[in-house]
């Protein structure tokens, strides 16, 4: 994988597919890392995750994303100390064309 640029400074390229919409139905697996890995979440204790207070603001933005979008569910979900792992389910009627966001006033559509 190569390096390129954005706003003057290196990042790794996107490992999306081009061709792939990412609003079809289905189930995907998410993974979403703090900067530089740091424990913003928490920590590991005695084999048990103790989530800090910004962990427990994660986990509950995380478990209401069914509340801002149509058709979207949460399965299963894991919040480490620097990095969040979940599985967001797509299940929309097929008579539906777009998510719809609910968040604010001004609805967004992703295609």
């Amino acid at each position: 994988m190569t390096k390129s640029k954005f706003q003057g400074k290196y990042r790794v390229d996107s490992t999306r597919l081009p061709n792939r919409n990412y609003a079809a139905n289905g189930w995907y697996f998410v993974t979403i890392c703090t900067t530089n890995c740091t424990h913003f979440f928490g920590n590991i204790n005695g084999g048990e995750m103790q989530l800090s207070v910004i962990g427990e603001i994660a986990q509950k933005f995380w478990a209401d994303i069914p509340k801002h979008f149509d058709y979207i569910y949460i399965d299963a979900y894991v919040i480490m100390p620097n990095h969040v792992h979940g599985i967001i389910v797509i299940d929309r009627p097929q008579n539906v064309e777009t998510l719809q966001c609910n968040v604010s006033k001004n609805r967004q559509f992703l295609t």
